[in-house]
C-alpha cells in the first residue's frame, strides 16, 4: 500500500510526499529545510528513503527551502526544462545539484512518474500522475488557472487526487488584495476557484477517484470550511455523497495533514 501525506500547502509553502514500497518521493519544497524535515519526522518518513524531488514550478512558494535542503539531502531533482533553467540561473539550486527534466513518463523510486502541463504563469510548470508498483494512481495538480483537456486526462482514472482549491469568488471580488492581483488570480493562468475545483473533482469522482485532496487554499481568500461546502454540496447536487462516494481532506497550511493510504 502506498502513502501520501500534505506536508505543507497554500501560499505561504507547499511540500508534499509520496511513499510506495519502501521508497519515497518529495514533491515541491516550498517552506524551510528545518520545517521539511521536521515534518517527515512528524509523520515518521525515514530520510533514507527519499529518492528524488519533484518540483512543480519554480515560484517561491515551492522551492523556498529547495537549496538548504539539497546541500543536506543532495538528491535528484526532476522538473521540466524550463522549471530547471529557471531555478539554476536563479540560483535557487546548489551549483552541484542533480537536475534531470522529465517530459515523459518516467521510472523513480519505483514509482512511475507521468508530467502533465498546467496553465500556470511560470516557466513550463507541471503536475504529475504517479503510478505505485501496486498499481496504484495518484494525481496531483496545484497552480492551475483552468482545467485544461490534458489536466483533465492526466487526473481522470486516478483513485487519489490532490487538487488546487484556492480561492472564494466572493472573498477574492470583495477582499483587500489590490486589483491587478485579483486580476492575475482569476486569470486563466492564475489559480482555481471553489466551484471551478468543484466541478473538476465531479468529473473525477465519475471517473473513479475516491480521495480528494484540497490543496494549496488562499490564507486571505479561502477557508477550509468554504472549500469543502462548496465540493461536498456540489457533488451531493448531483448525487455523489462525501463518505459514501468519496473521501475528502483539505490539506492543512503550516503542520502535516494525516496521511492518505491508496
Amino acid at each position: 500500500m502506498a502513502n501520501f501525506c500534505a506536508l505543507y500547502s497554500g501560499s505561504s509553502g507547499n511540500s508534499m510526499v509520496v511513499s510506495s514500497g519502501g521508497a519515497s518521493l518529495l514533491v515541491d519544497a516550498g517552506v524551510s529545510c528545518k520545517a521539511i524535515l521536521t515534518a517527515l519526522q512528524q509523520r515518521n518518513i525515514d530520510l533514507s528513503t527519499l529518492q528524488g524531488i519533484l518540483v512543480t514550478h519554480e515560484h517561491i512558494d515551492h522551492v523556498k527551502g529547495l537549496k538548504v535542503l539539497l546541500k543536506k539531502l543532495p538528491l535528484p531533482v526532476y522538473a521540466s526544462a524550463g522549471t530547471l533553467n529557471s531555478l539554476f540561473q536563479h540560483e535557487m539550486v546548489p551549483p552541484e545539484a542533480d537536475l534531470r527534466v522529465i517530459a515523459q513518463p518516467t521510472e523513480i523510486a519505483g514509482m512511475e512518474v507521468t508530467p502533465f502541463a498546467t496553465p500556470h504563469d511560470a516557466a513550463g510548470p507541471l503536475g504529475f500522475a504517479i503510478t505505485t508498483g501496486e498499481g496504484e494512481r495518484l494525481g496531483i495538480a496545484t497552480d492551475l488557472g483552468h482545467i485544461t483537456d490534458e489536466v483533465n486526462n492526466a487526473l481522470c482514472g486516478c483513485g487519489t487526487v490532490v487538487i488546487e482549491a484556492n480561492y472564494d469568488e466572493y472573498s477574492l471580488r470583495t477582499g483587500r488584495y489590490p486589483y491587478y492581483l485579483k486580476q492575475r488570480i482569476a486569470s486563466p493562468f492564475g489559480h482555481l476557484s471553489n466551484p471551478e475545483s468543484a466541478a473538476q473533482c465531479l468529473r473525477l469522482v465519475e471517473s473513479g477517484a475516491r480521495q480528494l485532496v484540497l490543496c494549496h487554499l488562499s490564507q486571505e481568500n479561502n477557508t477550509p470550511g468554504m472549500a469543502s461546502e462548496a465540493i461536498t454540496g456540489y457533488l451531493s447536487q448531483h448525487g455523489c455523497c462525501v463518505d459514501r462516494d468519496y473521501r475528502l481532506q483539505v490539506a492543512r497550511r503550516s503542520q502535516p495533514s494525516e496521511i492518505i493510504r491508496f
